[in-house]
């Protein structure tokens, strides 16, 4: 695929609507459902994923030179999602990072979503309240049965349960979403 990519990008980068079909038509439903999964209202997310793809459009003399264009549009998705939080006020889960330096190949493209995720992940356990980080830790990290940390903590195991449900809830919400991109 990556290499079929390279060619479309190339003939999109020349004003070739066509091939801006294509890429629109894979790539559209992938940006859309990561919008709906931070933005709440449906057509909001919608006519976002469409302005991503009029700026890919507008912008598509540079795709000759991007390398991974998952990468670079979960970018630019991910981007617009925060600015679109700012401007509305509301706080979209998604960390900023610098993602101006480029890579090469598969394994890079790898190598960005792992460490996205790992960004992201981090990010969550450290915005989660003292006890349910504290859990969390115990639990993944330190290898603690939910009966020790219960223990441990003099909280019930069912409270413990209940901790670690939240967080991993939030890290599998931030995971499916760039998961899409993959």
């Amino acid at each position: 695929m990556l290499e079929k990519e390279k060619i479309i990008l190339k003939k999109v980068s020349e004003g070739d609507e066509d091939a801006f079909r294509e890429i629109f038509e894979y790539y559209y439903p992938k940006t859309r459902v990561f919008l709906e999964q931070f933005i709440s209202n449906v057509e909001e997310a919608q006519d976002l994923a469409q302005n991503i793809f009029i700026k890919v459009w507008l912008q598509r003399s540079i795709l000759v030179d991007i390398r991974s264009f998952g990468a670079y549009l979960y970018t630019v998705t991910r981007n617009s999602a925060i600015d679109y939080g700012r401007t509305r006020k509301i706080k979209i889960p998604l960390t900023d990072m610098d993602s101006s330096h480029e890579q090469d190949g598969y394994q890079a493209e790898n190598d960005y979503f792992a460490k996205e995720t790992e960004l992201q992940v981090a990010s969550i356990i450290a915005k989660q309240p003292k006890k349910r980080k504290q859990v969390f830790v115990l639990s993944r990290l330190e290898g603690k049965s939910n009966a020790e940390i219960a223990e441990l903590m003099g909280i019930s195991k069912k409270t413990v349960e209940n901790h670690l449900n939240l967080v991993l809830k939030e890290i599998r919400k931030i995971t499916r979403a760039i998961a899409i991109f993959i």
